[in-house]
């Protein structure tokens, strides 16, 4: 079997900006990494069908290569966006270098930035890419953005949330994921799911700790850029 490696790209001057921008799909899950909100997993990313792109490409891979490429993308969700970077688990990166590190797992290259927005367009047929114009065979429908909290994707804000932090709909996201973890139960509450209200109240406080002790952190019931990253990482 196989899963096809989608690209979309806009040049600087499409944009009309001092950079171009690039993003893609892998096996159907959108990455990007965009400007303040870092690297980016599923609707929260715009992926190769947006219509910011106005250039299309994709790139056939086996399974195994998908899901080699799938572990290092999703490792990246949560790091900074960091102009000249190729992400890692650690640290950030832009949206060439993202893609770059992407198509490096598939192919089991070294990490290395293949590419910038400037040369992708002179690049993506050469042997160490390979891509083919256009979006490939059984191409997606445009991925729309999700208002479902539990759902999507979203990046660490750049501050963490406990009981002091006021309503928001960052604290129903961070609630509605620890629904989905424990489908709907915490033993700590009786069996019972949180309330998606925003309000990080005690009963959020004791499902964090418990979550992330579960998870070798220190079950402090702060969220924090380790803990938002695990939240990420929930299907």
């Amino acid at each position: 079997m196989s899963k096809l490696l989608q690209v979309g790209m806009s040049t600087a001057g499409e944009l009309g900006s001092s950079f171009g921008h690039i993003a893609c799909t892998l096996g159907g899950v959108n990455y990007e990494s965009r400007g303040s909100k870092g690297c980016l997993k599923g609707s929260a990313a715009r992926g190769a069908t947006n219509p910011l792109f106005k250039h299309r490409f994709h790139l056939k891979l086996t399974d195994a290569q998908a899901a080699k490429a799938k572990a290092y993308a999703d490792s990246c969700v949560g790091e900074p966006y960091v102009l000249g970077g190729v992400p890692t688990a650690t640290s950030g990166g832009d949206c060439s270098g993202f893609v770059s590190g992407i198509i490096c797992k598939a192919k089991g290259m070294a990490l290395k930035r293949l590419f910038a927005t400037a040369t992708w367009l002179t690049r993506f047929d050469d042997a160490d890419m390979g891509f083919s114009k256009g979006l490939g065979p059984g191409t997606l429908d445009p991925i729309r953005p999700s208002n479902d909290f539990g759902m999507a994707d979203r990046a660490y804000p750049g501050h963490p949330f406990n009981k002091q932090s006021p309503k928001s709909d960052h604290v129903r996201w961070i609630q509605a994921r620890l629904n989905i973890v424990a489908k709907n139960k915490h033993g700590v509450l009786g069996g019972k799911p949180l309330d998606v209200d925003g309000e990080f109240g005690d009963d959020t406080f004791k499902v964090i700790v418990v979550f992330q002790e579960h998870r070798g952190l220190q079950g402090l019931g702060q969220v924090g850029p380790k803990t938002w990253k695990l939240l990420n990482a929930i299907r």
